[in-house]
């Protein structure tokens, strides 16, 4: 019998240390929901929880952003209703003019104060409608494109000629060098933002290690490559592969490297790339323009004009100032466009209108990655007057009339195009908004599985381990009394 070291105590200790600790956090667990409150008690489930937290967080700020847009939507929307109910007003003054019952110096001037007017109200709901002081109608939100429907230079009719936009392509030479069998194939290339990314992936060459099969290997890698296929086009014949950005103008996608671990298949001086070029549309003779000159860009009318102050020959057409040289009269122009989405320069003394290619129109995200697809942009038609063709409608005469019945009926067409995308827009958002509440659902449903404290199952933990502590207790309290034995011993 010893009496240094109560081995039976220290063994009741250790199990009384074990259950206690066990039973603390049975407490801990019970007390605050979680069965996971650090990263000792479960690290895997740690690391996916709050990587689960962090998507829910992210698709219930995206729900946000959804109600927002489909208030942005009905908001314009409802806007366009007044618009589209004056344009009937409008079609029902003009049809009335066109009565040959009708006084033109009493009846239809009155008739036109009224038309008048409706233009006036028109345009100042075009310029009003906002959101959170963003500008819904005023064309800042349309689509940016070049649609030049005519130009007068020098008195005639201008050479109008339209380029479409081509993607930058990038053509890498493949050598006849190589092995078969699996090689490596990295490919780096810039985005349209400008951001630099690497995709890494597996070709297969067989038979021959001729460079018609190495090029054809590759193409074939990278067809089925899901980052590069989504980004590139993929082309190119016999030992060449060719690479075009689907993102078309100046700052498509353009290849910056391509490497094999195959030695001397692919050098680094053997691609090239062509730059892409955005859509233009070009007009002649910059150096003929004069006053009264005229070109009619996205509906809209402008006039060239010898001095600030003069009037325009064309009613609503906005005055351009012709300047000393041709480089001053295309400032000029490009200031009248200002804010239109459209610029243009002097391209060798012809005129070359583009498109902004940053792309007009308001962006949403809808999702809670920053992937294309998680982001929605919401474009909304110029509802001016002037955008809808209508500046120069008059009922003043019969025959003006008679004509302004087709022009205003054209402007309710366009203003029901543009209401048609907002409700197909409001529609997508809406069923975008139930998608997302169902994934944060299922989501915050297995986070919870992982995270969440299972009250019935800890309960009988906590049971169990307080029984094992007072069980404890009672064995260390008997461990003590067992040296006492010795006692009997030394009498």
């Amino acid at each position: 019998m010893r009496i240094q070291h109560n081995i039976m105590a220290m063994n009741a200790y250790r199990n009384y240390n074990n259950n206690t600790s066990a039973l603390s956090k049975n407490l801990e667990k019970l007390s605050s929901g979680y069965k996971i409150n650090r990263a000792g008690d479960d690290a895997a489930g740690l690391a996916i929880s709050e990587k689960m937290r962090a998507q829910i967080t992210g698709l219930q700020t995206a729900q946000k952003n959804v109600k927002d847009g489909i208030s942005l939507v009905k908001t314009g929307e409802g806007a366009m209703q007044e618009v589209q109910d004056m344009l009937n007003r409008m079609v029902e003054l003009a049809t009335q003019s066109a009565n040959g019952t009708y006084d033109n110096e009493v009846d239809r001037d009155n008739l036109q104060k009224e038309v008048d007017q409706l233009k006036t109200e028109i345009d100042r709901i075009a310029d009003s409608a906002n959101f959170n002081g963003i500008k819904l109608l005023d064309g800042s939100l349309a689509e940016s494109k070049v649609d030049l429907t005519s130009a007068t230079i020098g008195g005639a009719d201008g050479t109008i000629t339209n380029v479409a936009a081509t993607g930058a392509k990038s053509d890498i030479t493949v050598a006849a060098a190589g092995t078969t069998g699996d090689h490596k194939l990295t490919v780096e290339y810039a985005t349209a933002d400008g951001s630099l990314k690497k995709v890494e992936l597996t070709y297969n060459v067989k038979n021959t290690t001729g460079a018609n099969n190495q090029a054809t290997a590759i193409r074939d890698a990278i067809s089925k490559n899901a980052e590069l296929s989504a980004i590139f086009d993929v082309g190119g014949t016999a030992a060449k592969v060719e690479l075009t950005s689907k993102v078309t103008g100046e700052k498509g996608a353009k290849v910056v490297s391509m490497s094999s671990d195959d030695t001397g298949v692919i050098t680094a001086t053997n691609a090239a790339v062509t730059a892409g070029t955005n859509a233009k549309t070009t007009v002649d003779n910059i150096a003929g323009v004069r006053a009264n000159d005229s070109i009619t860009l996205n509906g809209k009318t402008y006039e060239f004009v010898n001095k600030a102050g003069d009037k325009t020959s064309i009613d609503g057409a906005t005055a351009v100032v012709l300047g000393k040289d041709p480089d001053a009269t295309v400032a000029a122009l490009n200031a009248a466009l200002d804010g239109t989405g459209i610029s243009v320069k002097n391209d060798g003394g012809k005129f070359m209108f583009t498109a902004d290619q940053n792309g007009a129109g308001l962006t949403l995200q809808i999702g809670d990655t920053s992937d294309d697809y998680n982001q929605m942009t919401v474009k909304i038609g110029d509802v001016h007057v002037q955008a809808l063709g209508l500046n120069g409608v008059s009922v003043a005469s019969q025959d003006a009339a008679q004509a302004a019945v087709k022009s205003i009926k054209d402007a309710i067409n366009t203003v029901s195009s543009i209401r048609g995308t907002l409700g197909a827009t409001q529609n997508r958002l809406e069923h975008t908004q139930n998608n997302l509440s169902v994934m944060t659902e299922n989501i915050q449903d297995a986070e919870s599985t992982i995270r969440d404290t299972d009250v019935a199952d800890e309960m009988m933990a906590y049971t169990k381990n307080n029984i094992l502590v007072q069980s404890a207790q009672a064995m260390l309290a008997q461990a003590n009394q067992v040296p006492q034995g010795v006692l009997q011993l030394l009498q």
